[in-house]
């Protein structure tokens, strides 16, 4: 997920408490480095206006199955259950 900020007051309000813009941002960078038998999850990708540089989020394979509990929790929370199944099936695989 790419990511653009004015400033790192945006950054941190975003990441400060857990939102489901970052849950699926979580998810899906697993699901897609998971399929591709990676290591390591890339998860988001972020520049500040005016900045140059272009920072990004990784997370390590033995830390997936974790943040994936943290996102199904918000899941249901929400009542999204489909996303709920999804990530619930996805807990399955990468903690084989």
């Amino acid at each position: 997920m790419k990511l653009s900020f004015s400033n790192i007051k945006e950054f941190e309000d975003l990441f400060k408490t857990p939102n489901l813009d970052v849950a699926n941002g979580i998810v899906d960078g697993i699901q897609k480095s998971h399929s591709k038998k990676k290591k390591t999850a890339l998860l988001f990708e972020f520049s500040f206006e005016g900045d140059e540089y272009e920072y990004s989020i990784s997370l390590p394979k033995d830390q997936w199955e974790v943040a994936l509990k943290a996102c199904l929790k918000k899941y249901e929370e929400a009542e999204l259950f489909d996303q709920a199944i999804d990530t619930y099936q996805l807990i399955q695989k990468v903690s084989i």
